[in-house]
């Protein structure tokens, strides 16, 4: 690890058009530090991103790579190229342009408050960060997560009514159990929730995570249905554990939702 971040700095060091790398993430960070199944996670400041987004010939310069692609950042909005090479290593080089480190997202900021290390920097500093306390939800924040979530259970009710499996099981398997984790996310304030999905069963509870199982589905029209169900069930209980925390009305008669639901589920 050590010769490859050395290796690293010393490419950034040739390169006019790159001003600094940043160590962050798991190997960075004292708490939940890197275990053998982590990768590392680099920062590239650079003037122009997209020459090194585009193109993957750089990344030859560590190692052979077995796999390379593009994505989007996991915060930020930024884009990043991610390898595994076929010595095992596999690294996440997120590309940003130089301006971005004195105008770091909020999101950004709070990776960066769990641990950093500048391995190279003509010209780019980077401020001190600290995870900021998230505020309680506005009951105008919760009327419109509850809306939300209650109108696509009902759409992804419809396109299992209709034969669309994929789309019903796809509905209830990600964008539900989003909204999902959201609420969990309120219900645990106070708590570090990281962000996404990471360390869920860490923070979320453990009746949150021993009833989370039955809200995913096979992919069978009966279990979509049942996991539809289950779904809404959880997200009603978790709903009026949020709304008693922090003094908010539950707005959605949602005994006409599962109404509506159980007789699109016939």
């Amino acid at each position: 690890m050590t010769a490859f971040l050395d290796e690293v700095a010393a490419w950034a060091g040739e390169q006019v058009d790159v001003h600094g790398v940043v160590l962050l993430g798991s190997q960075a960070r004292a708490d939940s530090p890197a275990d053998k199944a982590s990768d590392v996670d680099l920062s590239l400041f650079v003037d122009v991103p997209d020459r090194y987004l585009r193109d993957d010939g750089w990344v030859r310069r560590f190692g052979e790579p077995l796999l390379s692609l593009r994505e989007p950042t996991a915060v930020g909005g930024f884009e990043e190229r991610r390898v595994l090479y076929r010595d095992g290593l596999e690294a996440d080089f997120a590309v940003l342009p130089a301006a971005a480190a004195e105008a770091m997202p909020p999101e950004a900021h709070a990776v960066l408050a769990r641990g950093f290390r500048v391995l190279y920097g003509d010209a780019i500093e980077i401020g001190e960060a600290s995870l900021a306390e998230p505020a309680p939800p506005t009951q105008e924040q919760f009327d419109q997560l509850a809306n939300d979530f209650w109108y696509h259970l009902l759409w992804a009710a419809k396109k299992l009514w209709r034969g669309e499996l994929l789309v019903a099981k796809q509905a209830c398997d990600c964008f539900l159990t989003w909204r999902l984790v959201e609420l969990a996310r309120w219900r645990a304030h106070g708590t570090d929730t990281w962000h996404g999905l990471r360390f869920f069963e860490r923070w979320a509870g453990d009746d949150l995570v021993e009833a989370l199982g039955s809200t995913f589905a096979d992919y069978d029209a009966n279990d979509i249905g049942r996991a539809l169900r289950a779904t809404g069930e959880l997200f009603a209980k978790l709903e009026d554990d949020v709304a008693g925390r922090f003094g908010l009305a539950v707005s959605v008669d949602r005994k006409e939702v599962l109404r509506r639901l159980d007789e699109l589920l016939v």
